[in-house]
């Protein structure tokens, strides 16, 4: 859960839509960082974890646009999830410089837990709305996401 003290809590502040998304935003990144850190992760993991499982095999640098995460950061993170047995990382054949990186049997499970789990908080943090409200946050949010990445496409 979010510290008390961190969350804006002055109702004049409830007048600006930024000010509650950030709130929002903030206590569920909290409590699903509590999550993956239950399994020594880091919410970036999960989104490498899911990335690798929907792509199949795919380059190291291909990763990092996909999941919008710098390249510098990116071999870091890979090497923790590399150590735990839950990624391979082998020399691309056809570009020595590049790497391939795929998802192992063990990642997929412990991906699996983490759905799980986050499928837990999910239900628990958007208790207070109906399934119907959810649904439409959902799409609002994803027409906000989508106009972001139109202004600013990734390069593939």
């Amino acid at each position: 859960m979010v510290a008390m003290s961190t969350v804006p809590r002055h109702e004049k502040l409830h007048d600006y839509t930024g000010f509650l998304l950030r709130k929002v935003s903030s206590a569920s990144f909290d409590q699903f960082a509590q999550i993956v850190a239950a399994h020594g992760l880091h919410p970036m993991h999960f989104g490498m974890l899911v990335v690798l499982e929907t792509e199949g095999e795919i380059s190291q640098r291909a990763l990092a646009r996909r999941t919008g995460v710098d390249p510098s950061t990116l071999v870091g993170r890979l090497d923790v999830l590399e150590e735990r047995g839950l990624v391979e990382r082998k020399r691309c054949e056809h570009d020595r410089r590049s790497n391939l990186l795929q998802l192992t049997d063990a990642g997929r499970q412990l991906l699996d837990e983490l759905r799980e789990e986050a499928e837990q908080m999910r239900a628990r943090f958007f208790a207070p709305l109906t399934d119907e409200e959810e649904a439409e946050l959902h799409r609002l949010l994803l027409k906000l996401a989508d106009a972001l990445e139109s202004e600013h496409p990734a390069e593939d």
